[in-house]
C-alpha cells in the first residue's frame, strides 16, 4: 500500500535524496533557503509498505486572480510514474493549486502531463573528479587550457570568501552584457547565508574582476552562479576560477563537478554541437572546453489539476508576452 506523508526530520529527508539524486536543489538545505526567501515549502514522500520510495520538495508559488502552483524543482526523487503522480495531484488538489509543475529525471508517461516552459537548465555537463588533475586537464580543449596556463601567470589573487555586493556588483555587469534577468538580491543573499554555498572571486591588484557560488551536496560539487568584469576579460579569469572550483570539488571528496546548465544539443547532432540560438549558447561554447559528460533530462512537465483556470491562466501568458 501506498501513503503519502509531509516529512519534517532532515535526517530521514537527506538520507534518501542524497542517495537517490545528484541535485541540491531536493536537499533539506535547499528548502531552508527557499523558506529564508518567504516562499511556503513542504516536504512530501510516497511511502510503500513503510519505507520511502519518492520524495518531492515542493515550493508553493503565487499566479494571477490569487491562484497558485506547487513547483517541484530537480524533482520529484525516486519512483515516479502514472500512479505516483495521481497520488501527489490528489493532495495537490486539496491544496487548491492549478498544476504541480515537475523537472523529472526520468520520462513518464501520463495523459495529465503537459510539456512547459524549463525553469531550470534540462542539460548539463558533468565532470568525472575522480580523475587526476592530470587526466582532467588533458580532457579539455586546447584552447581551455592554454587560457588557464594564461590566467595562472596574471598574478591574480584567488579569495575564498562570501561578499554579497561584490558578487551584486559583478552579476549587474554581466547582465547588463549578456542581456539576461538577474534574480532579485534577496535570492543570492540567501544562498550566499547557507552552509550549502562557496563563493570564490579573482582580484587583480584587489580589483574583483570575477566571482562565482558553487554548491556542495552529496557527490556533486554545483558551479550555481558566475560574473565577470569584460574590461579585464584579457585576463582570462572566468578560466581560473572554474579550474580552481574544480580542484577544490576534487579535494574535498566530491566524485561530480556540475556546470548546471548548458544548451540542449541539437536534435541532429552530435552532444558536441549545442543549440546556438538557446539562451545557454554562448556560455555553453565556454563550459564545453572543460570538457565533462553531457546529461540532458526529458525537460519540465505540468501535472494539471484543474484544467479550466490552467487553460485560462496559460492563454492570458501567452497574451501578456504578446503585448
Amino acid at each position: 500500500m501506498k501513503k503519502l506523508k509531509i516529512i519534517k526530520e532532515k535526517t530521514v529527508w537527506d538520507n534518501f535524496v542524497s542517495a537517490n539524486n545528484l541535485s541540491f536543489a531536493q536537499s533539506w538545505q535547499w528548502g531552508d533557503v527557499l523558506v529564508a526567501e518567504g516562499k511556503n515549502v513542504e516536504r512530501l514522500v510516497v511511502e510503500k509498505d513503510g519505507a520511502v520510495v519518492t520524495a518531492a520538495q515542493v515550493v508553493y508559488l503565487p499566479l494571477i486572480f490569487g491562484w497558485h502552483y506547487a513547483f517541484c524543482p530537480k524533482g520529484p526523487v525516486g519512483e515516479l510514474n502514472a500512479e505516483f503522480l495521481d497520488i501527489f495531484g490528489e493532495y495537490f488538489k486539496t491544496k487548491k493549486v492549478l498544476f504541480w509543475r515537475i523537472e523529472p529525471a526520468q520520462k513518464i508517461i501520463s495523459k495529465n502531463l503537459k510539456n512547459s516552459y524549463d525553469v531550470n537548465p534540462r542539460a548539463t555537463l558533468v565532470l568525472d573528479l575522480q580523475k587526476s588533475e592530470e587526466e582532467i586537464l588533458n580532457a579539455m580543449h586546447a584552447k581551455t587550457r592554454y587560457n588557464i596556463r594564461l590566467a595562472q601567470k596574471k598574478n591574480l589573487e584567488i579569495k575564498n570568501e562570501k561578499n554579497l555586493k561584490i558578487f551584486l556588483e559583478l552579476m549587474e555587469k554581466t547582465g547588463s552584457r549578456d542581456n539576461f534577468r538577474l534574480h532579485e538580491s534577496k535570492h543570492y543573499e540567501v544562498i550566499l547565508n547557507s552552509d550549502l554555498s562557496r563563493q570564490l572571486t579573482v582580484y587583480s591588484e584587489q580589483i574583483p574582476v570575477a566571482t562565482a557560488i558553487f554548491i556542495g551536496y552529496g557527490d556533486t560539487f554545483t558551479y550555481l552562479f558566475g560574473a565577470s568584469d569584460h574590461e579585464y576579460r584579457q585576463l582570462m579569469a572566468p578560466y581560473l576560477l572554474q579550474w580552481e572550483g574544480i580542484k577544490i570539488g576534487q579535494s574535498e571528496g566530491y566524485k561530480f563537478y556540475d556546470f548546471f546548465g548548458v544548451a540542449p544539443k541539437k536534435n541532429d547532432s552530435s552532444e558536441n554541437e549545442f543549440d546556438e540560438k538557446h539562451q545557454y549558447g554562448g556560455v555553453s561554447r565556454f563550459k564545453q572546453g572543460f570538457g565533462g559528460r553531457y546529461i540532458e533530462a526529458p525537460g519540465t512537465f505540468d501535472l494539471i489539476l484543474n484544467k479550466t483556470k490552467y487553460n485560462l491562466y496559460t492563454w492570458l501568458r501567452k497574451l501578456r508576452r504578446l503585448i
